[in-house]
């Protein structure tokens, strides 16, 4: 089985691609069976916008997980990972199970981006993991990650591969009303 890590900033690997390593690494090394990886924007184009290819929207729509990787920008996800989402069709994440890590300069923006995100997965029909992962973004300043902070990431992983193990490929639940009514308007 695959999980893709989605790095959804536009700014050079930092504080969240660690926490998305750390990720990777316990899908590696506890998790057989599964392979895991990252898919991050390919070019910046100034300060703050960045792009994605049809590679990446092929690699979600195969990947039998998705681990979405925002930090909080403006209470919110950001654009850069919100111009991916646009480009997926709605079958690339029906009933397929996602998690949602965000990470953040201060704990009051625990739920921000986290709620948007839940929404527009809801829009796909995806199975958005019960528990997201939200860290400040001062536990990931160096590589010496707190064991708490290890463990938290590690129950986030296991909670995304257990869904997705269970779930084997498997339908989950109606489709959504996007899918609904365009078979409705095809008819």
């Amino acid at each position: 089985m695959r999980l893709a890590t989605v790095y959804g900033s536009p700014t050079p690997p930092g504080k969240m691609a660690r926490a998305l390593g750390l990720i990777e690494r316990e899908v590696r090394e506890r998790h057989p069976g599964w392979s895991v990886e990252r898919l991050a924007p390919r070019d910046s184009v100034g300060p703050v916008v960045a792009t994605w290819d049809e590679e990446a929207v092929r690699r979600i729509g195969e990947a039998d997980a998705v681990v979405l990787a925002s930090p909080v920008y403006r209470g919110s996800l950001t654009g850069t990972l919100k111009l991916l989402i646009d480009m997926l069709p709605n079958e690339a994440l029906r009933s397929k199970p996602v998690g949602i890590l965000t990470v953040a300069a201060a704990p009051h923006h625990f739920l921000s981006a986290e709620r948007h995100l839940r929404d527009i997965l809801g829009w796909f029909g995806a199975l958005t993991a019960p528990n997201g992962a939200f860290f400040v973004d001062t536990e990931f300043r160096t590589d010496d990650v707190a064991d708490d902070v290890r463990a938290a990431l590690g129950e986030f992983t296991a909670q995304v591969v257990t869904l997705a193990e269970r779930l084997d490929g498997r339908e989950f639940g109606p489709d959504p009303l996007t899918v609904r009514y365009a078979k409705k308007t095809a008819g």
